[in-house]
């Protein structure tokens, strides 16, 4: 016998594994007749035995043909029901894997949770798996490492983790593999943030063609008294809350391009753009279709209204002077054209405009020296201070993200490619009055560049963003495709002043990329570790056990039926009076035998052992 409580089979055999007692020899008993007197019971009183005595009531009688029940088998190094444990887990390990990676699998499973469901059911087949190969394993162990005590094979067998005697080391293992799946159930879930992404038709979605153009955004088409003021105000916040000072330190420049809000765009310090929009029907339809979490970005090609800084005053200033002199002069003499916001603390805000209806492709802005509330400035006051910005209509890209509560510029682009000259009349042929409205506006914008921000390498960026909001905030009113089907130039015959808003570029149909992202289950080296780790383990399980222990006189088997097979009856003795309870007052130690016989070739012999 093996000092570590089992031998080896035999290489030369074939492994035949019997009961020694698989068959019961013929004894002749007799069975005592019941009394005669009194009262007579109908049970057969030798089924039953004491429980506190393993002596039967009356002896066990045996009869002459009874056959033996234990099948014999040979030893395999794979069972069949193994492979076919280790393949459930690696197709599970395959489909989660696909629930996580594959892009189209995880954005359909993401909605209401189902790829977390899916994940978690797959993960509890790969636990089932890996719980039923274990316990090969630990008997492995323990026959060949371990004390051998007949406690430490019962609390692997039953996996009790608070089996009686059961020892320490074996009860942190089992404690260990009980935690495990908490822990993989657990882990997975932590890996929030990621996303599944989807390209979707989007005239399909809405049911008609998408179209953008100078829209107020969903909400905003009906407020207020329609001067643009609203619209402006809406349009502009977000580029002023993302660049206000903070404390004493002014915020840097960006070093490119940079969108805020819904359809700002500032290009660098002297252009921004104001890009036009979905229809607003068409984002309301999305956001409706939209779940908490969920976005839609859409990319388009788009025209923009951006304003520049002209520079003549510096390549030709005369020239500038006479045509600033004559403009001023000009706007002076026609109403609203040139107006002017005073802020109350010495400063004034100026705006020179062309005359409405008229060109406003050509805006003087600037802040200067306040003569007084009821008195405006000369042109030549003004002059040190004015800032020329052209504005046009031109070709941009604009990428948009739409939630379920929210419409976002996330990235854009102009290239300077200018419009045909159909698509700059809403500038140049427009009753815009810009100076009527806007100048509440402008001051409250523009003001602070005149006393805590004054210097700023802002101002010029503030400037442009303010020129070409407005002007575009106004066009979208005064123009807006949801009550107009054309437009009408003015100053000009009828004949020739109609336009469509296709054709006048307020309001175009395109073909725009949209996509629909799904939050998913981040993908992780760290998550298909944990995904993979069980089947990984069951692989690990089965070759070990294929190998290192498969001359061990230990099967798939082995159990309460092989243990009562092979007994050594005459060592059963040391169990007495555990038959109810379970539970022994010292560790027993379980020798496992393999003997050789000449009629049944190698068998199992279960010897039980008093420490």
């Amino acid at each position: 016998m093996s000092p570590t409580g089992w031998n080896r089979l035999n290489d030369s055999q074939e492994h035949e594994l019997h009961s020694l007692h698989s068959h019961v020899n013929d004894e002749a008993g007799t069975s005592r007749p019941p009394s005669e007197g009194g009262n007579h019971s109908t049970y057969d009183q030798t089924k039953f035995m004491s429980v506190h005595d393993v002596t039967p009531i009356n002896p066990i009688t045996h009869d002459h043909t009874s056959l033996a029940l234990g099948r014999p088998t040979r030893k395999k190094r794979v069972h069949r029901l193994h492979l076919l444990t280790a393949a459930i887990s690696l197709i599970c390990l395959i489909l989660a894997i696909t629930v996580v990676a594959d892009e189209r699998v995880s954005w359909a499973l993401s909605h209401n949770n189902y790829q977390l469901i899916a994940l978690g059911f797959l993960l509890g087949i790969m636990n089932l798996c890996l719980g039923s190969v274990t316990p090969l394993l630990f008997l492995h162990l323990e026959a060949r490492f371990g004390p051998s005590t007949l406690q430490n094979y019962n609390g692997i067998l039953l996996n009790q983790v608070f089996s009686s005697r059961l020892n320490f080391l074996w009860r942190l293992v089992l404690g260990l593999s009980f935690a495990l799946p908490l822990a993989l159930s657990a882990a997975y879930k932590s890996f929030e943030g990621g996303e599944s992404v989807m390209v979707v038709n989007a005239a399909d979605t809405i049911g008609e063609a998408t179209r953008y153009g100078m829209f107020a955004p969903p909400g905003l088409q009906h407020l207020g008294q329609k001067t643009g003021i609203s619209l402006f105000a809406n349009a502009t916040l977000p580029f002023a809350v993302a660049t206000s000072r903070e404390g004493d330190s002014e915020p840097d420049l960006p070093e490119s391009r940079k969108a805020y809000g819904f359809n700002v765009l500032l290009l660098d310090d002297e252009r921004a753009a104001i890009l036009d929009i979905p229809q607003p029907s068409y984002i309301s339809t999305v956001q409706n279709l939209l779940a908490a979490g969920e976005s839609w970005n859409i990319t388009a090609a788009v025209s923009g209204t951006v304003a520049s800084l002209n520079h003549s005053k510096e390549t030709d200033a005369d020239e500038y002077e006479a045509f600033f002199d004559d403009f001023c002069l000009a706007a002076k003499e026609s109403s609203g054209a040139f107006a002017k916001a005073t802020l109350m603390n010495d400063w004034a805000i100026v705006l020179l405009s062309h005359a409405s209806p008229g060109d406003q492709s050509l805006q003087f802005i600037g802040l200067t020296t306040d003569p007084g509330i009821e008195k405006d400035p000369t042109c030549s006051d003004f002059f040190p201070d004015a800032r020329l910005y052209g504005v046009n209509r031109q070709r941009c890209t604009g990428t948009w993200s739409i939630t379920r509560g929210g419409f976002e510029l996330t990235h854009a682009s102009c290239a300077g490619s200018v419009l045909p000259e159909d698509k700059q009349e809403v500038i140049v042929h427009n009753s815009l009055f810009p100076g009527v409205f806007y100048m509440s506006s402008l001051a409250e914008f523009l003001g602070v560049f005149a006393t805590s921000r004054n210097g700023s390498d802002w101002t010029s960026p503030y400037m442009a963003t303010a020129v070409a909001a407005m002007l575009w905030s106004r066009i979208s009113v005064l123009n807006t495709p949801i009550s107009h089907n054309e437009f009408e130039k003015f100053e000009v015959p009828d004949e020739l002043g109609r336009l469509s808003t296709e054709d006048a570029g307020i309001s175009y149909p395109v073909e725009d990329y949209a996509v629909y992202i799904r939050p998913t289950i981040r993908k992780s080296g760290t998550l298909f570790f944990i995904i993979a780790l069980q089947p990984l383990l069951i692989i690990f399980i089965l070759g070990l056990t294929a190998s290192v222990f498969y001359k061990a006189p230990l099967g798939r088997g082995f159990g309460l039926i092989s243990i009562l097979s092979g007994i050594d009856r005459d060592s059963l003795d040391v169990l007495s009076g555990a038959a109810l309870s379970g539970k022994l007052t010292k560790d027993v130690k379980l020798d496992i035998r393999s003997t050789a016989n000449r009629t049944q070739g190698h068998s199992v012999e279960y010897v039980v052992v008093s420490r």
